[in-house]
């Protein structure tokens, strides 16, 4: 008769024991006193688990047995229902489709797992709020010619968080960092940051990722450039010779890291679970009202505490709908600036706009402070600044914007704005026009 099994899982985020760094003897002795083990049962214990590590031990303690008592598996495990829902209906299913590649491996299993009982509860919330935007997103990317299941990437980016910041800075629900933001049109200032905003930065994403599918021809390695960049899955393609992500991840090649290694299971587990909540037991998903509003054309800066009044709404409710904005001022500087206002309130405030315009930009500097300025000349923003023109590249048949900036040291996102390449795919015979360093006017073939 087998032993009977008990996993005491001991991590940062998900603990029994509260906020432990790591674990010595006595430790695990104390997780121990906490759980409710049977006598001679067989004890694992997994500190810090990865999706993957969990996942394995999960199919260790369920696998067939031959004697007919059941195991004692905590709440953590998957019962061996659950295991073989896991491994047999998705492959099963041949309704539902999906217009990005989606295989099933161990990797994605894992990252199933997670979402599923790991962070359950967090990511029910995600499925919840991903109501008020997929819609909006979905169209967006539909109108730019983008698959419409790369809209999941904002789930497991922000969960759909317009206020989500990563520990690099990166912002919003498509997390942009500062200079992607910018190259790609999205204003951030002292009064604004559009990151934030759910249709502006979806355009961006989307103008990024046709990009970024124009220089791998793959979505899969499309998506781990988002997350890593364009220059690190290029690099990788060459050091390894391939043009395979499941290669270019495997644990032999070291260059990439784990969190880009990852991204791809995640976006394919995630797609899988948003496609069919229920199928994988978030069932009981809750749609929120949809962001509905109407826009009102401002000019010049106008104080949201008096909007709100004029409107009988909320300061919170016209923050919910200008996610973009970082002060209780609409920008100035920003001609026809669109401010989100509740629906019934636009020709309110358009009624009272001689009255909204007697604020002063001295008012709302004096509260919130001077805006730090940034002054770029023209050959700066296009990063040109201390390179020199060279002569035009004729594109190749099986070019990559990739291959071409790597063969003339320089960045490929440059490459991308010298020549007006951004959603186009290269063809042969186009010529491109190329910078080098003036210092030494190097020219790579």
């Amino acid at each position: 008769m087998k032993k009977a099994v008990a996993i005491i899982v001991i991590s940062i985020i998900t603990a029994v024991i509260p906020n432990l760094i790591y674990a010595d003897q006595q430790q695990v002795a104390d997780a121990a006193d906490t759980t409710q083990i049977a006598d001679d049962s067989q004890v694992i214990v997994i500190v810090n688990p990865t999706p993957e590590q969990v996942l394995s031990a999960d199919r260790q303690i369920l696998a067939p047995d031959d004697s007919n008592e059941p195991a004692n598996v905590e709440a953590l495990s998957l019962s061996t229902e659950d295991t073989e829902d896991l491994a047999y209906s998705i492959i099963d299913d041949k309704e539902m489709t999906f217009d990005i590649p989606v295989p099933l491996n161990e990797r994605v299993e894992a990252y199933i797992h997670y979402f599923t009982n790991r962070i359950r509860e967090r990511f029910s919330t995600w499925l919840t709020r991903s109501e008020m935007y997929l819609p909006m997103m979905k169209k967006t990317f539909k109108e730019k010619g983008l698959p419409e299941d790369l809209t999941y990437l904002a789930l497991i980016e922000s969960g759909f968080s317009t206020k989500a910041v990563s520990r690099a800075k990166a912002t919003g629900q498509w997390q942009f960092m500062y200079g992607t933001g910018k190259r790609y049109g999205l204003r951030i200032d002292r009064w604004i940051d559009e990151r934030r905003d759910p249709e502006k930065a979806t355009a961006a994403a989307a103008d990024y990722l046709t990009d970024l599918y124009g220089m791998f021809n793959d979505w899969h390695l499309a998506a781990a450039g988002y997350n890593a960049g364009e220059g690190k899955i290029g690099r990788a393609i060459k050091k390894y010779d391939t043009n395979d992500f499941w290669q270019l991840s495997q644990p032999k090649y070291k260059y990439l890291k784990s969190e880009t290694k990852n991204y791809v299971p995640q976006l394919i587990a995630a797609t899988l679970i948003a496609k069919e909540p229920a199928k994988y037991g978030f069932g009981d998903i809750e749609s929120p009202p949809s962001l509905v509003y109407e826009t009102v054309t401002v000019n010049g800066m106008k104080d949201l505490r008096e909007i709100a009044l004029v409107a009988e709404c909320s300061v919170e409710d016209l923050k919910l709908l200008n996610p973009e904005l970082k002060t209780s001022f609409t920008p100035p500087n920003y001609p026809d600036y669109q401010l989100n206002v509740p629906v019934g309130a636009k020709a309110v405030i358009e009624g009272r706009m001689v009255y909204l315009n007697t604020i002063q930009e001295k008012v709302a500097l004096k509260e919130v402070g001077p805006e730090k300025r940034y002054t770029y000349t023209k050959k700066q923003r296009r990063g040109t600044s201390g390179r020199k023109a060279i002569s035009y590249y004729v594109v190749k048949k099986g070019d990559t914007i990739y291959e071409i900036a790597d063969r003339y040291n320089v960045p490929s996102s440059h490459l991308v704005k010298w020549n007006n390449l951004r959603g186009k795919q290269l063809k042969a015979g186009k010529k491109l026009k190329i910078y080098v360093e003036r210092k030494t006017n190097k020219k790579y073939s």
